[in-house]
């Protein structure tokens, strides 16, 4: 984006033409803005259409604009057609986005008439300028926007370890946990993204590059590790009370809290493309886990129940799981590795991109479609930009527009958010521009704060929008200062500017069909429970002995239910900056998504497990338990739907009484054999396998009743 943006500049100013090397780098910065990874013919078509779009819609309102009631009207079509093409996807939405700035900008605004045709041409070799340069790069490295993605969620994935290592070490605040789930839903988000645009690479779905298959297995690497992870979920307050002043949980914080090292190591190299090398195994940590373990449950004066000494012997087995995948999945960064061959494993791979259908254009001409009423909110307010800028005669009122066009957005939650960024970063972003103009009269020297704001902002605007906006500001006033004097009386029109569009954003997007993210919660919840559903009932069924683990079912099933919990914990986030009138009761809420986390935690313990104790342990009778949980959900789900009270099955763990039954007898009998100093026994393996698969079916019971239960205070109000 830097380099497309200010070469142009540097070009202008070399054979002094600093105005036409301007438009060139707006041209560039306009379809820069709408540039998202994909293929390269998605690309192709969406940036080199997007610089035809641009010039059009700029220069058509440039002729416009010498007629007021034209030019209203102009506007007007304009913004509601950009904003109606978002039915066609992520990429449509932000070239739509893209035609509302570039008109915006003031692009040959006063100019004659017979000027435009010169600029329309200069605008259009910055787009296909930027185009240029985005392809060529997407030819030298087509993996590399994959690679920074997936890179970013190992090193989410690193955090998860580390806070979830503080749990264990006695951090069991609440600050923690809601970190917890954060991380889980920027997680499950960031693998959906990587997941959709490998899965669209047909190299990588052949496997025809060694660099396609690496990413591949890398990514699958990596929904297996943050499952095994979600599995090692127990009641922390219950471990740091049964193992109060030991080095038990000390030391299994800090082999945890090593595990998350490496995979940040991981995410280092993944983005680099290096090779990461051996990752040694933690043996000896585990040995000495393993010991601190046997002497505290064969100690003859313990009072811990042995039934906690075999679910940290799970947990400890799990951990041990997690070492050895972390350990496999660093020489899978190795591209001349023979085994990477194998990357699709019998999985059918296509079958986990996510359907995006949003129908036709026809289909949302209509006020019952959430992007129709958008477009005709978005319509209103550049109108009323429009309005006010001309009726206060302010100078370069169309920074009115370009306000508008960057502040709303779809949900009223995040109009309002974005309001607050741009008019703080915006105004911190003039002061800073006033400093240096005033402290610098050099184009060389501006040319080099360019290059430093640049990149600045296109690193930083996706992820703080603040920030983003307070280095876009000066970058864009430096650029346009090369060629036209900049004053602080034009820095403080552009803060007025800026307030303006704002509160005309937020004042249509509160009263001008309003969008609150309450119409769609009931959606995310039956989505969540619907897809919770098919991913217990995909591991559940296999302990009862009648079926084998469908390993793509069961993958696609997880990849599901993770990205539904995660779409509902995001809603819920938007939520709350919603009116209060307008939201659903919060704490209800929460703890319903707590407890489809937790049920979510519980299934993957069970799936972890699922190969290895099945055919130890089938148990038929668990059928009755399966069917009542799926009734219970499906209950939730019908409630939710026709907003009627659910109910609530009663005792859900009673078909779970012999397996309670059988797990206590094995208790009894090795609390026996350690009374008589029989240390190894066969009954310890067992115990652990029936404590795991008990206490997981009891947990998930307690948690789709604590879901009903939510759930209902959600229909009651």
């Amino acid at each position: 984006m830097t380099w497309s943006i200010v070469l142009p500049l540097v070009i202008g100013l070399l054979f002094q033409r600093i105005g036409t090397g301007t438009i060139v780098a707006i041209g560039a910065l306009c379809v820069g803005l709408s540039d998202s990874p994909g293929t390269w013919s998605e690309k192709a078509k969406g940036l080199i259409g997007g610089s035809f779009l641009n010039t059009i819609a700029a220069i058509g309102m440039a002729i416009c604009i010498q007629w007021p009631i034209i030019a209203a009207l102009y506007l007007t079509i304009i913004s509601f057609a950009s904003a109606i093409i978002s039915i066609f996807g992520n990429r449509a939405t932000m070239i739509g986005n893209s035609v509302l700035i570039a008109i915006s900008l003031g692009v040959g605004f006063g100019e004659p008439i017979s000027d435009l045709p010169s600029l329309a041409l200069y605008l259009l070799a910055g787009g296909l300028w930027y185009s240029l340069n985005s392809l060529v790069l997407w030819q030298i490295r087509p993996y590399a926007s994959i690679e920074k993605l997936l890179g970013e969620c190992y090193v989410l994935m690193s955090q998860y370890f580390k806070i979830k290592a503080s749990l264990f070490n006695g951090d069991i605040s609440n600050d923690a946990q809601n970190k917890l789930f954060q991380l889980q839903t920027q997680i499950d988000h960031k693998q959906e993204e990587v997941r959709t645009l490998l899965l669209t690479q047909r190299s990588a779905l052949q496997g025809a590059t060694p660099l396609g298959r690496s990413l591949i297995l890398l990514l699958r690497a990596s929904t297996d590790i943050f499952e095994k992870a979600s599995a090692t979920h127990y009641s922390y307050q219950e471990l740091s009370k049964q193992f109060k002043d030991t080095p038990l949980l000390p030391k299994m914080s800090s082999i945890f809290n090593d595990m998350g090292n490496n995979l940040a190591y991981l995410g280092k190299h993944i983005t680099k493309r290096k090779p990461t090398g051996e990752i040694p195994r933690h043996l000896d940590d585990f040995k000495e886990v393993q010991d601190i373990f046997e002497s505290l449950r064969d100690d003859q004066d313990r009072v811990i129940p042995i039934d906690v000494f075999a679910e940290v012997k799970n947990i400890i087995r799990n951990f041990n799981r997690i070492d050895r995948t972390i350990s496999e999945t660093a020489t899978y960064t190795d591209l001349k590795n023979d085994n990477n061959k194998g990357f699709a494993n019998g999985l059918i791979l296509p079958n986990f991109i996510t359907s995006t259908d949003q129908g036709t254009l026809k289909d949302h001409l209509t006020i019952n479609s959430s992007h129709f009423r958008h477009a005709i909110r978005i319509s209103i307010a550049m109108l009323l930009g429009y309005v006010v800028a001309n009726f206060l005669d302010l100078d370069r009122g169309y920074w009115v527009w370009l306000s508008i066009s960057v502040i709303l957005k779809p949900s009223f939650a995040i109009t309002k958010q974005r309001m607050l960024q741009r008019i703080i970063g915006t105004t911190f972003g003039i002061i800073i521009s006033a400093i240096l103009l005033k402290a610098f009269n050099a184009s060389h020297i501006y040319i080099i704060f360019l290059l430093i704001f640049g990149v600045g902002t296109f690193s930083t605007l996706s992820k703080d929008y603040r920030l983003g906006m307070m280095l876009l500001t000066p970058f864009i006033l430096l650029m346009i200062s090369l060629s036209v004097p900049f004053t602080e009386k034009i820095a403080l029109y552009r803060v007025i500017d800026t307030a303006l569009g704002g509160i005309i954003a937020f004042l249509t997007s509160i009263f001008i069909y309003p969008e609150f993210e309450i119409k769609k919660i009931n959606n995310k919840i039956i989505e969540a429970t619907r897809s919770a559903c098919s991913y217990f009932s995909e591991v559940a069924t296999v302990y009862t002995g009648y079926s084998e683990l469908d390993e793509h079912n069961y993958k696609l099933a997880r990849k599901k239910a993770q990205l539904a919990n995660a779409n509902l914990a995001v809603s819920f986030q938007i939520m709350l900056n919603d009116p209060k009138n307008n939201q659903v009761p919060s704490s209800s809420l929460y703890e319903f998504i707590a407890a489809s986390r937790m049920l979510f935690a519980h299934t993957a313990t069970l799936a972890s497990n699922a190969e290895r104790l099945s055919k130890k342990h089938p148990i038929p009778d668990l059928q009755n338990f399966i069917i009542d949980i799926q009734q219970q959900l499906n209950s939730i789900i019908e409630g939710i739907e026709q907003q009627k009270p659910i109910e609530i099955i009663p005792n859900l763990s009673d078909h779970l009484t012999m397996l309670i039954e059988e797990t206590e007898q094995i208790k009894k009998e090795r609390e026996e054999e350690l009374s008589n100093n029989i240390k190894e026994s066969h009954l310890i393996k067992i115990l652990s396998d029936y404590v795991l698969i008990t206490n997981q079916f009891m947990r998930i019971s307690k948690n789709v009743k604590f879901m009903g239960n939510y759930a209902n205070e959600l229909i009651l109000g």
